[in-house]
């Protein structure tokens, strides 16, 4: 670097030359330039596939048990039940411990989990429906410690300034893992059985634990939470939240996107079946279209950024996301309800990554594990919401009870554009 001319004491300063942007396209920058988060990027693209490998043949298992489609729905929700509980004490140890050792520990509990399971069931072992639900009990209780520690670690592996770009890049992990689960589970339970898919599972697992052994956190601070008690640990990071106005906002928003946009996928059979007339092959096009718009969604980010200030980003995709719910309600066309879907996955991951973002850049690093874990306690709450809108379903139809939701939601995210200013000045 060349060094500066000095300058006389009289001399006024000058300002430095104008530089635009260079335009180069950064989709991969924290993949190239940071080894410790390609390490953990790497091992989430086997933990994502392995989670949606064991959803989707979780559901299908249970179904072919019992013939009945009820616990093939209630196997996947037992699973989300203990984050109810763990969750943010899972994020408390992630404040007292080394997080990736913690992670590592929770890998091998659920690679012993599905190991044993697989076994069994290809011993002709497993024969009730409980057997399956103690199983996704036990690798629910430890995704409530991995995934609030997963999520904080990676604000561990990456400078501040690099953040957006890493979560973006998560969120293509998450979204394309979610597809290739789903066909893997489908490939393997067609030409092999149903014990392969956890023998497989178990291997990806493996997989992360190998790839985190040599990765370091160079931007992990020094915790103080082991010097008091784990109780008076889970009062400082709920205190932390309410206390800072921009935080617990941007908490509230993400359980009102958990509320009405999350529950939508559980309920696409009925409502393609209720509202449009037609079977599986619609709703699978949903499925996909909606992911396809995740998948673009996390490309732009990462190569371009965001289109305006995180904050606002944050409440204009709550809005489009409640207006698609709303228009997928009133609608009966499968021209109109396929397409919407691909907004719809903008809508959610554009959101995803942005509150993120800004809650990880506004939380300090010794309370990160615990600020994570109240933000994934959503997917506890998931199976509640999706009753919720089941339960008036019955009453008045799934598309008009989607349609109810979506109205309430979209008012109250026009509220929070009228009146979180501070949020939409947040970038």
């Amino acid at each position: 670097m060349r060094p500066e001319s000095p300058q006389s004491p009289n001399t006024p300063p000058t300002k430095p030359p104008f530089r635009p942007p260079s335009g180069r396209v950064k989709t991969f920058s924290s993949l190239q330039n940071h080894v410790n988060y390609r390490y953990l990027w790497t091992g989430n693209l086997f933990a994502n596939c392995a989670q949606w490998l064991q959803f989707i043949t979780i559901g299908w298992l249970a179904l072919d048990i019992t013939g009945s489609a009820l616990h093939s729905i209630l196997t996947v929700a037992v699973r989300a039940l203990p984050v109810l509980v763990l969750g943010p004490w899972g994020g408390v140890l992630a404040d007292r411990l080394d997080r990736r050792k913690l992670v590592m520990g929770a890998q091998v509990v659920m690679v012993s989990s599905a190991l044993t399971f697989g076994v069994l069931l290809a011993n002709g072992k497993i024969d009730s429906i409980w057997h399956v639900y103690g199983y996704m009990l036990v690798s629910g209780i430890a995704f409530a410690f991995v995934q609030p520690t997963r999520q904080a670690l990676v604000a561990n592996t990456v400078p501040r300034e690099d953040l957006g770009n890493a979560l973006a890049l998560n969120a293509m992990a998450v979204t394309s893992m979610r597809l290739a689960g789903a066909a893997i589970s489908g490939i393997l339970i067609e030409t092999l059985d149903f014990h392969w898919n956890f023998f497989v599972e178990s291997g990806l697992y493996v997989g992360m634990i190998v790839l985190l052994a040599p990765m370091k956190t160079p931007y992990r601070r020094e915790s103080d939470a082991k010097k008091s008690s784990p109780l008076a640990d889970l009062k400082e990071g709920l205190g932390f939240i309410f206390a800072s106005r921009e935080m617990l906002r941007l908490m509230v928003m993400n359980f009102v996107r958990t509320g009405v946009f999350m529950p939508l996928l559980l309920f696409l059979p009925a409502y393609t079946e209720e509202a449009l007339g037609r079977g599986a092959g619609v709703s699978t096009a949903m499925i996909v279209m909606m992911g396809a718009g995740g998948l673009l969604a996390t490309i732009m980010i990462s190569s371009f950024g965001f289109f305006t200030k995180k904050g606002l980003v944050t409440l204009l995709t709550l809005i489009s996301g409640s207006s698609v719910i709303v228009v997928l309600g009133l609608s009966q066309w499968v021209w109109l309800s396929v397409p919407v879907m691909l907004i719809m996955g903008l809508s959610q991951t554009y959101f995803i990554v942005a509150n993120q973002t800004l809650i990880q850049t506004l939380v300090p690093d010794n309370l990160r594990g615990r600020v994570t874990s109240v933000w994934h306690y959503e997917s506890g709450l998931i199976p509640l919401f999706a009753a919720l809108t089941g339960g008036v379903g019955v009453l008045v139809g799934i598309a008009t009870a989607m349609a109810i939701g979506g109205v309430i939601a979209l008012f109250v995210s026009l509220f929070f554009l009228v009146q979180f200013a501070n949020i939409r000045r947040l970038d």
